[in-house]
């Protein structure tokens, strides 16, 4: 797998994160605009989690990014299943799974997941915020272009600017 296709902006970011993570937070908030490829840095995220073998939900709150998402992992060639009522790619011994909101709110979360990536992030979820503010040995991603929600600071004591 070759990520050398980050672009500097975003090799920065991920290491924005990992200098985040060496300082402590545990729940950090990745912020760039629309555009700027958030996917393409969670992807990368992922793909370190996956040779890892580190349980990881990337959650989204619609439908056309659950298929968004899984496309891009498909084509980085990342293994994953997808958490969706009647999803034909459930595939829950992955360790890598892209969750509909809805549906890990009516199932409950994985009781062995380690790392959490939150799309969308500023449209904070009640089910989310008690998954991040109660799980504390989960390690938190938020992926945001507009960073200005009420509650953020609540659930991410690090913000990294792309």
């Amino acid at each position: 797998m070759d990520f050398a296709h980050l672009r500097p902006y975003q090799q920065n970011g991920v290491n924005a994160l990992r200098q985040g993570i060496a300082e402590g937070h545990r729940s950090q908030l990745l912020v760039a605009p629309t555009g700027a490829g958030k996917t393409q840095i969670a992807s990368y995220l992922m793909h370190g989690a996956h040779e890892k073998d580190t349980q990881t939900a990337f959650v989204v709150d619609r439908v056309v990014l659950v298929e968004q998402t899984s496309r891009t992992l498909d084509s980085h060639g990342i293994p994953h299943g997808i958490v969706q009522a009647g999803h034909w790619r459930y595939r829950p011994n992955e360790p890598i799974q892209i969750c509909s909101a809805q549906t890990i709110e009516k199932r409950g979360f994985f009781p062995g997941c380690k790392f959490l990536i939150v799309d969308e992030a500023h449209a904070v979820r009640k089910a989310t915020a008690d998954l991040i503010k109660g799980v504390q040995s989960l390690r938190v991603i938020g992926l945001t272009a507009t960073p200005f929600t009420k509650g953020l600071k609540d659930l991410y004591s690090n913000i990294v600017n792309v």
